[in-house]
């Protein structure tokens, strides 16, 4: 016989998780905001509402089970835990909504690590002040909602037999429309999975084939554009051969993070600007990715960021770096961020001796500038008898930071910027203009790398690359999209390029330069003109020598920590790790009643696979 006291606690615990699920369910109503359309179909709005009942009921469930032993606690100590630990989940599922709305993924152990490391976004301690408010009033609202369920009046209308029942139908729904959709490849339905955090609904295509229930040819067709997660390589596809290199180039690797195309001119960037005119500025630039791990990635190894994990796991560096060693090069890798997230310095830049893993400062100009100065005293003490290549990689447009004496240029303009408050309806302008003023300080920081190269003599025998990572949205959609690692619109993916230094025949490669082009195409591009490589260029990237005149290609991949994009003039394919995609104009909205091009498709998924053995 259970006491009576206990069965009181157990009914207002149940009473809690019911009211901690319809909380979360008007919470979860907000990630549907970011649908690039709501179902038409009567199924898809079906399984749009039960499965998003089903899960916040099922979640809230977990955490009350969880929870559960609470009830044999003293009662203060009891209601401080659970509506403590309530507090805590609902907040985590808020702030998942606001990374979701910017960033179109969940929270997960990686998206955290990199959150933490500033690798997405920095927060500033006013956002973070502002969201421990937060949770600290939804903990008392949770303690004044335990007392209140644990009212006399309140615990004898326990309505919590009938919701658990409505919860198991919602979940057998839910995963039973789930089953017939994943067995027939119909994306209404199995597109929407990714909307609910923490969502894995069912698939059952063995039983449904045994019955005669599945749609042989859609699946074939979704299982063809599923990547494939192997370590094992080739790469390169066949042993590298060289040509003597009896004059090596220095080669100077300028990166900004998180850098708008449209921010590559003579206001913004003035010295960097003067410099590219005596090279070629390529107009239709697309990174190799929507994050700084595929961008890098795709400029050192000239390959699709989907090899990524395969790189990792074998700790595989970069031919490229490999044969700059090879020929003796010296080697100055300086970045603002720490190279240990993402994985560089067992990646990209594995096989560097005493690495310097990252900058000292307190904010990302600070970082900046360290890194200016560590480079300008290394390169001071540097043999000048053997070659330099130099990368380095600024971070202040990721933090929209610049030093506080600095001029602002632009204005209206932010005094900071704070995530949780930005919106669709947010004005752009005075979020624009600090951006563009921390990439103006960083041009003023390149500026001093310029001088030293001249002062040495050496910039006439500098090839000097300039790029971004990646781009940085903010806004320019209309659909709440501010950063990154979210889309594959321009503003996400375009960037500035320009070339500058020996063998740069101006004439020649400026008729190429409105044409496409990718982070892809650098590795090849050095590898033959400058570091002797013989080999054909498809034995070890997928790009092109940009230094040669550049044939029309119709589309490039980029990818992102999960998928891949064929991007083209008009369109963007974007294809999810499990084979899924959606057709999408260049404003990220879906393209209706039109169908891929499968022959870019089937082209696209040959250098996806190409390394692989």
């Amino acid at each position: 016989m259970i006491d009576h006291s206990l069965k009181l606690k157990l009914h207002s615990h149940g009473a809690l998780i019911l009211v901690n699920a319809l909380i979360a369910m008007v919470i979860a109503s907000r990630y549907f905001a970011f649908l690039p359309e709501l179902p038409s179909d009567s199924l898809g709005i079906f399984f749009l509402l039960v499965s998003t009942f089903s899960q916040m009921a099922l979640l809230a469930g977990i955490l009350g089970l969880v929870t559960l032993p609470l009830v044999y606690l003293p009662t203060t100590l009891r209601q401080c835990l659970q509506s403590g630990l309530a507090a805590l989940a609902i907040s985590v599922l808020v702030i998942d909504t606001f990374v979701f709305a910017q960033y179109r993924f969940h929270i997960n152990s990686v998206v955290l690590d990199l959150i933490l490391a500033g690798q997405i976004v920095s927060f500033p301690w006013s956002t973070w002040v502002m969201v421990c408010v937060g949770v600290g009033v939804l903990w008392m609202g949770e303690w004044l909602l335990i007392r209140w369920l644990e009212s006399t009046p309140l615990r004898k209308k326990s309505l919590n037999r009938y919701f658990l029942s409505l919860t198991i139908i919602a979940l057998l729904s839910t995963h039973s429309v789930h089953i017939w959709a994943a067995a027939n490849a119909y994306q209404p339905v199995t597109q929407l999975k990714r909307y609910l955090p923490l969502f894995y609904p069912a698939t059952a295509n063995s039983l449904m084939r045994k019955y005669g229930y599945i749609n042989e040819s859609a699946i074939a067709q979704q299982k063809a554009l599923t990547l494939k997660s192997q370590s094992d390589l080739r790469y390169p596809i066949e042993p590298l051969s060289f040509t003597e290199v009896s004059k090596p180039t220095n080669i100077l690797l300028l990166v900004i993070d998180s850098w708008r195309a449209d921010t590559f001119n003579a206001e913004n960037t003035p010295n960097l600007w003067a410099l590219a005119q005596s090279g070629v500025i390529f107009n239709q630039h697309i990174a190799s990715g929507n994050s700084t791990r595929a961008g890098i990635f795709g400029l050192f190894y000239g390959i699709p960021g989907t090899y990524w994990h395969a790189m990792l796991a074998n700790q595989q560096s970069p031919l490229i770096v490999d044969r700059l060693q090879q020929l003796n090069y010296q080697m100055g890798i300086f970045t603002a961020a720490q190279l240990h997230k993402p994985e560089f310095d067992q990646t990209v830049f594995v096989n560097i001796d005493n690495l310097r893993i990252g900058s000292s400062g307190t904010s990302p100009s600070a970082l900046d500038a360290n890194l200016v100065n560590d480079w300008t005293a290394w390169y001071a003490q540097r043999d000048k008898q053997r070659p330099v290549f130099s990368f380095l990689f600024f971070d202040s447009p990721h933090g929209y930071d610049f030093p506080s004496d600095y001029p602002h240029r632009y204005e209206p303009m932010l005094s900071e910027i704070n995530y949780l408050q930005l919106n669709n309806n947010s004005d752009p302008v005075p979020f624009f203009n600090r951006y563009k003023t921390s990439v103006h300080y960083v041009d003023s920081l390149a500026k001093q790398v310029l001088e030293t190269l001249k002062s040495s003599g050496e910039l006439d025998n500098t090839l000097v690359i300039i790029t971004g990572d990646h781009a940085q949205e903010i806004n320019d959609n209309k659909l709440n999209f501010w950063g990154h690692n979210s889309n594959y619109t321009d503003a996400q993916v375009k960037v500035p390029f320009a070339i500058v230094g020996p063998k740069v025949n101006v004439e020649m490669i400026s008729k190429s330069n409105n044409k496409l082009t990718s982070h892809q195409d650098v590795v090849p591009t050095l590898m033959e003109n400058y570091l002797g490589v013989k080999s054909p260029i498809n034995h070890y990237s997928v790009g092109k020598n940009l230094l040669n005149q550049i044939m029309e290609r119709p589309w490039i991949i980029s990818t992102d920590y999960n998928g891949f994009a064929i991007i083209t003039d008009e369109s963007i394919l974007e294809v999810g790790a499990s084979g899924q995609y959606e057709l999408l104009d260049k404003t990220n909205r879906p393209l209706k009643n039109q169908q891929p091009n499968f022959d870019y498709l089937q082209q696209a998924l040959e250098q996806l696979s190409r390394f692989n053995k």
